[in-house]
């Protein structure tokens, strides 16, 4: 779980260079369901980034947290599939948000964790089933709701906020880790900008009757 990963305000450190910047926009990963074994490589590669980020341990004997990646391995009979945001261009999760706490900075669809309320607003417009609320970890440690408590025995519940893939806008390779670490060459990341213009719109006359 990444407590900090996508925190807007810091904007410059997260997403690189300018050439890291332009490598991830418009882009997003895709996936081939029908090769997928369901291994959830890319689950655990995925927490491990993004647990980096965050100051949470990410080898054997060191993860302290549930590990809770952004990109989710779903199965429907004896099919996998991974699912992971799109990063779409009108992004309804950014619409939905009541709190503007997504937004879209060069392609790239990004939650500020801090400013989110935990609503699940944008889990309910998100089309792709791609986003997550779940408790906040920071240092291995959850992070309590200020004034939230648990009714019965008035402990602090933890703080909850959305998750979703960010591209691994983090790291500094360029490369998704679950496209990285996937055995089966199942992902890919699929890059949006077009190289060429596109064909001028034609006009079509029809003649009056």
């Amino acid at each position: 779980m990444s407590g900090v990963r996508n925190t807007l305000n810091r904007s410059t450190s997260r997403m690189g260079s300018a050439n890291r910047t332009s490598a991830v926009a418009s882009s997003f990963v895709v996936a081939d369901g029908g090769q997928c074994i369901g291994c959830k490589a890319c689950e655990l590669a995925c927490f491990a980034v993004h647990g980096q980020a965050s100051g949470i341990g990410a080898s054997i004997g060191t993860v302290s947290v549930p590990v809770v990646p952004k990109v989710y391995v779903v199965r429907a009979g004896d099919t996998y599939v991974p699912v992971q945001c799109r990063h779409c261009e009108n992004a309804p999760c950014a619409h939905a948000c009541p709190v503007q706490a997504i937004r879209q900075e060069d392609g790239v669809v990004m939650i500020d964790e801090e400013r989110c309320i935990g609503c699940t607003s944008c889990v309910l417009a998100c089309p792709f089933g791609a986003i997550e609320v779940s408790p906040v970890y920071r240092a291995g440690h959850v992070i309590t709701q200020s004034g939230l408590t648990h009714r019965a025995n008035r402990t602090a519940l933890p703080r909850t906020a959305a998750s979703k893939c960010d591209l691994c806008a983090e790291t500094e390779n360029g490369q998704p880790a679950c496209v990285e670490a996937c055995p089966n060459h199942v992902l890919r990341l699929a890059n949006g900008i077009s190289d060429s213009p596109p064909e001028p719109r034609r006009e079509v006359f029809f003649p009056r009757l």
